[in-house]
């Protein structure tokens, strides 16, 4: 098995991973507000989704291809989804909270599940690269390249989110005002590029 692909898969992986955008913006929220361990299981559960759905491609369903109206719909609730998450992390930020299991709202790993699922860029990721990815290794070694070549995707797509949430976890070590302050910040950068992904789809 040629593993060159693998190989460019990975370094996708990579590219993908430290792209700017709704997941990676979670996570770092996420790590900063709980530490490692929240911002693990909101990794654990975006990682997983994304990972399923290239895993599918993998599988044989190369042929997806969201139309115009999926994506809108999904980008004005997924813009919603991410709103609501600013909304409760600015209501966190005000809420002295001494364990996880005190903390209100949606699990970690299911706002990582949910944050994948209403992305609309990884509909059109998987549409596009993705499905080409695969498509290119199951032509160079067939189906066995095609997972090879998924699970190194996914291997460069995880080691850049760990480094995001190891950077939110960083940020967490700060003071109690300076975290409040970083937290609204991230907040109201969760709440306005869901307003942009809500306002693009009603508008499209």
């Amino acid at each position: 098995m040629d593993p060159s692909s693998a190989l460019a898969a990975f370094g996708l992986g990579v590219a993908l991973g430290t792209s700017p955008g709704p997941v990676q913006l979670l996570l770092f929220s996420e790590a900063s507000r709980g530490g490692v361990r929240r911002g693990l299981l909101t990794m654990a559960g975006a990682n997983g989704t994304f990972g399923l759905m290239m895993l599918l491609l993998a599988a044989g369903l190369s042929s997806l291809e969201p139309g115009e109206s999926f994506l809108r719909v999904v980008q004005v609730v997924g813009g919603a989804f991410l709103v609501f998450l600013a909304i409760d992390a600015f209501r966190e930020n005000r809420r002295p909270v001494t364990t996880e299991a005190e903390r209100e709202g949606p699990h970690p790993t299911l706002r990582g599940v949910v944050a994948v699922l209403l992305n609309p860029g990884v509909y059109v990721f998987l549409a596009t690269t993705g499905a080409a990815v695969v498509a290119g290794a199951l032509e160079v070694g067939g189906r066995p390249a095609a997972f090879a070549t998924v699970i190194a995707l996914l291997a460069g797509v995880s080691l850049m989110d760990f480094a995001m949430v190891l950077l939110g976890t960083g940020a967490h070590r700060v003071s109690d005002r300076a975290l409040r302050i970083l937290g609204d910040a991230l907040a109201l950068g969760l709440g306005a590029l869901g307003v942009l992904l809500a306002v693009r789809g009603l508008a499209g």
